[in-house]
């Protein structure tokens, strides 16, 4: 289990590196050539590709009968090693302590953020009014988020500034970007150790901004100046927001990166529709590199039962059994991948995968492949040579 942890962890990290890499080099190019809110859709591309690495894929290959090899009696082995897989144990441990904290953190700055706002005033239109005049404008929680904005909005922003800026949070809402914040912060729980996805949820809230102010642009093309005061009155101090959309200039979102996208003229609408066609492309081709790379498990069902004319016997079994394993009545468990020769024997053996990790059941296995050898059919009338074969074995030792 901790194994099959682990494996899961490193490709769904690997993918999501590559993924955030490739969209790093792209957002400026894509924000130039298209608009903001492509560059927003190229983040599809991490998801994607870490959910096609994690999706099996189809091959050609049998899955045998399980065996169990017992051995004959073994020599015990002192003194006793510590538990074989006890690594991958304490790194699961590391890692699951580690997300518990990362949580935690978040957990803390939304509450801080929450008690910030003050007592909140429904004021219509699924507006609430913070009690607090330095939070807000913003968009808080993800499956029912609300729009907040701060005790002096009336007073702070004339009538127009306050139509761009609540046309601002429509979109936030109208996009789902509350959710997207969400997973992106369960992603940086979940992926705490990874850097880059810490790196990809600062840049995604930067690109998330530019992309509503494009769309509030695009509704109202002769707004720019008041738009840009706005944005000006809007920034204050106030707590990280992990599940919502908050304004303040500071970290997250770079004043001068949105001001200079003012000044850009809007894209026509069929090169906006390229852009984004492009970003759906770029999501898709990486999501399919991620899918190809990855290892294809082992099908779940049996789909052969040769007839085995020679195997292993207990002795040759015991003149492999890990010593330490012996001296523990440690069972094994190893998935081994042939190919099955003319004569019924197997070639090319490899190990995919083995329990416990480090303790020398697959190094094992594959000293005594050689004394596997199989009819020519199987059980069901189907050839047996020239096939591929994946047989899952288990270690015993006698009681």
């Amino acid at each position: 289990m901790a194994a099959d942890l682990l494996d899961t962890l490193v490709r769904a990290n690997l993918a999501a590196a590559a993924a955030i890499l490739m969209v790093l080099l792209l957002r400026r190019p894509v924000r130039r050539m298209f608009d903001a809110r492509a560059a927003y859709a190229l983040w599809l591309t991490v998801p994607l590709a870490m959910a096609a690495s994690l999706s099996p894929r189809p091959e050609a290959v049998a899955m045998l009968e399980p065996l169990t090899l017992t051995a004959d009696a073994v020599a015990k082995a002192a003194p006793l090693p510590p538990v074989p897989g006890l690594i991958g144990s304490v790194l699961v441990a590391a890692w699951l302590g580690g997300a518990l904290f990362a949580g935690g953190m978040l957990v803390r700055r939304q509450a801080r953020f929450m008690a910030a706002l003050g007592r909140l005033t429904p004021v219509g239109g699924g507006v609430l009014r913070a009690e607090n005049p330095a939070v807000g404008p913003a968009v808080i929680g993800a499956l029912r988020p609300w729009i907040v904005t701060p005790a002096d909005f009336e007073t702070r922003f004339n009538a127009d500034e306050r139509a761009l800026i609540l046309s601002h949070e429509a979109v936030h809402l109208a996009r789902g970007d509350g959710l997207a914040n969400a997973l992106a912060a369960a992603a940086q729980c979940v992926c705490w150790f990874n850097p880059l996805v810490h790196l990809a949820a600062r840049r995604l809230r930067i690109d998330q901004e530019l992309a509503c102010d494009a769309a509030v642009l695009a509704r109202h093309p002769q707004q720019r100046r008041r738009y840009a005061g706005a944005l000006l009155k809007a920034q204050l101090d106030a707590p990280m927001l992990p599940v919502g959309c908050h304004w303040p200039a500071s970290g997250d979102h770079p004043l001068k990166e949105r001001i200079a996208m003012l000044k850009t003229p809007l894209p026509a609408p069929s090169r906006r529709i390229a852009g984004l066609a492009a970003a759906v492309l770029a999501s898709l081709t990486a999501a399919g590199a991620a899918w190809a790379i990855q290892p294809s498990p082992a099908p779940a069902r049996v789909t052969a039962a040769p007839v085995w004319i020679s195997r292993p016997d207990g002795a040759n079994i015991a003149s492999v059994y890990p010593a330490a394993a012996a001296a523990q009545k440690l069972t094994g468990k190893v998935l081994m991948a042939c190919h099955v020769e003319g004569d019924g024997r197997l070639s090319g053996c490899k190990v995919l995968r083995e329990t416990p990790i480090e303790a020398g059941f697959g190094e094992a296995v594959l000293k005594v492949a050689h004394r596997f050898q199989m009819a020519a059919t199987d059980r069901d009338g189907q050839p047996t040579a020239g096939t591929d074969v994946r047989i899952p074995i288990r270690f015993v030792v006698p009681e």
